[in-house]
């Protein structure tokens, strides 16, 4: 006889069930990604509507360099908007939002305001310090001086407004509270872009005697355009190294992987570097260009070893 009064116990939910990656940090990075994108576009064309003919054009001549200023904000943009809101959903133990299209709308609409009123910001403080830096240089990237502001800004313009639509639409309850897995493919992607934005900010923080010589502007375009095939070349490295769903996403553990990865591939490029300026001075360019086509594929070739070993050793992925 069934007892009717009884209560069920109720049926123990899967760890699968239980805990699914958040597509919440992917739909941020895409998101970033066309903001960055349209801020981009946006000085252009303003740009194209105030500058004299003269200036716009000293601009267009200039697009090499640009190019790789773009390429390195895209990645940052991307790579932040990835990881803080990872991280803020492993801080608080969130889900997904219930309603993503509002938050989506509350992060452009706070990132453009942000990027115009700091960007504005920003342009009046070059405008006064940009051609003491220039003149005083004493053969130091104007970059690598204007290094603070541009971390102070890029907090400003770039996490801040991330942040604080995270933090609006869970103070509203707008967040569904869980654990969540990560998926490989999400950590991978962001070894991929820690890599490409290390990359590109090293490249932009050299003088431009030693990225661009005899006036080859166009070297640190198509150098910033390589990296992206870096880039690439680690995450698909990382996602065959990583297990199908890892627990949670370590970004100190991972920051420290891709910045071992990178000093041990960079030291490696420097000796090859070193063996191509001996070729060079030896007078021999056919033998140099046969040289930087082999040390190209062998610097592509030892990134898949380097990813695996940093992601085995400092990483530690444990599956789920």
């Amino acid at each position: 006889m069934v007892n009717p009064y009884a209560i069920n116990p109720a049926e123990p939910v899967s760890s699968h069930e239980a805990r699914q990656p958040s597509p919440l940090p992917m739909r941020l990075l895409f998101t970033a990604l066309a903001c960055c994108t349209a801020s981009l576009v946006i000085h252009w064309v303003i740009m194209w509507l105030t500058l004299e003919p003269e200036h716009f054009q000293a601009y267009l001549n200039n697009l090499w360099q640009l190019g790789a200023y773009w390429l390195s904000a895209l990645a940052v943009d991307g790579c932040s908007a990835l990881l803080l809101a990872r991280y803020y959903l492993q801080r608080y133990a969130l889900v997904d939002v219930s309603r993503p299209a509002r938050l989506v709308a509350l992060f452009v609409g706070l990132y453009l305001v942000a990027i115009f009123v700091v960007g504005l910001l920003y342009n009046l403080l070059w405008a006064q310090i940009g051609p003491w830096l220039y003149e005083n240089a004493s053969g130091f990237s104007p970059t690598l001086l204007m290094l603070p502001l541009n971390l102070v800004s890029y907090m400003l313009a770039t996490l801040l407004p991330l942040w604080l639509s995270l933090h609006l639409m869970r103070r509203t309850g707008q967040f569904q509270s869980g654990l969540t897995r990560t998926s490989r493919g999400e950590t991978a992607l962001a070894f991929g872009l820690l890599f490409i934005v290390f990359y590109t900010k090293l490249l932009t923080l050299l003088p431009s005697t030693a990225i661009s010589p005899y006036g080859m502007e166009w070297m640190l375009g198509l150098s910033s355009a390589v990296g992206v095939v870096y880039g690439l070349v680690a995450l698909i490295a990382a996602h065959r190294s990583l297990p199908a769903q890892l627990p949670r996403l370590a970004i100190g553990r991972l920051l420290v992987s891709v910045l071992a990865c990178m000093a041990i591939w960079l030291l490696v490029a420097g000796v090859l570097g070193f063996v191509l300026l001996v070729a060079l001075y030896a007078g021999s360019e056919f033998l140099v260009l046969v040289l930087m086509v082999l040390f190209g594929v062998l610097l592509l070739a030892l990134l898949w070893p380097l990813t695996h070993l940093s992601l085995r050793w400092l990483y530690r992925p444990l599956a789920a």
